[in-house]
């Protein structure tokens, strides 16, 4: 999910376990809550954790 400065909080919220990346400038990404050019990419390790637990 990408999200610029303004929803960091709300995407927060609606993700498990997230993870964060900053963007490069160079990148043109849009915020999937309100389309302005996004600065963050959030990101969530929930399907390989759930992966390795059936494997287990």
């Amino acid at each position: 999910m990408f999200v610029c400065s303004n929803h960091v909080r709300d995407a927060l919220k609606l993700m498990f376990l997230p993870h964060i990346k900053l963007i490069a400038e160079e990148e043109s990404f849009r915020c999937h809550l309100c389309k302005n050019k996004a600065k963050y990419k959030l990101f969530s390790f929930g399907y390989i954790r759930k992966k390795t637990k059936e494997a287990m």
